[in-house]
């Protein structure tokens, strides 16, 4: 009968062990991984004039994966429409503070917590070899699941600025849902799984030792 009992514990107490550490874990990385790809697809959302095309994204984004967000604009073209908006602004409603004319020259830079951002500091313009167009890039690494924003902020050049404080203004809003990424969750958590399981399986292989000998003793 003693037999018979080592026999089904050392069966169920695996099965039991590998049900409490991965299936809550499969389980809810299944429901952000289905929730976040049907319902939070990247967005971005403009806040000057100019078209969302111009904004490069991923179709899709997963934790710890970094991905390349890229700005191909053309300056000139921006700036004449933010001077021809402010001509017409009454005073107090210019877009985001902007009273005076805008010059071409532009810096880009992204902000957005719970991402590692490369390079995190605003960047000079690049000609992209497009007519007038610049281009500007960022290596972006999600460091948390869920739903987030990123901010493409310009550095603007004005009649009533200097080189070194430039206005700060909002070009876009990039809304995304960041998804399960099982693979590097493994990489860095997975180590402690693999230690938890086996001080477990060493505890019970120890405990089913010590019962042998009592057995043993006992016959």
């Amino acid at each position: 009968m003693m037999y018979k009992k080592d026999v089904r514990f050392s069966i169920v107490f695996p099965a039991l062990l590998a049900a409490v550490l991965f299936v809550p874990f499969v389980m809810n990385f299944l429901a952000h991984a289905w929730y976040g790809e049907k319902h939070f697809p990247p967005l971005t959302m403009m806040k000057l004039p100019a078209d969302s095309s111009v904004v490069s994204l991923p179709k899709e984004i997963k934790q710890y994966k970094p991905f390349e967000i890229t700005l191909q604009l053309n300056t000139r073209k921006l700036a004449q429409r933010i001077n021809d908006i402010v001509k017409k602004s009454h005073p107090g409603t210019e877009p985001q503070g902007i009273r005076s004319e805008v010059f071409p020259e532009m810096r880009a830079g992204i902000v957005g917590d719970a991402f590692s951002i490369d390079p995190p500091e605003p960047q000079m313009q690049l000609f992209s070899g497009q007519g007038e167009m610049s281009r500007w890039s960022w290596i972006i690494t999600p460091e948390k699941t869920g739903r987030y924003h990123l901010s493409i902020e310009l550095y603007l050049q004005t009649a009533e600025t200097t080189h070194e404080h430039l206005q700060v203004a909002d070009l876009a809003e990039i809304q995304l849902f960041v998804q399960e990424n099982p693979e590097s969750w493994m990489r860095t958590y997975g180590i402690w799984y693999v230690i938890f399981i086996l001080l477990a399986a060493g505890w019970w292989w120890k405990k089913r030792l010590i019962k042998k000998r009592k057995t043993a003793k006992e016959q």
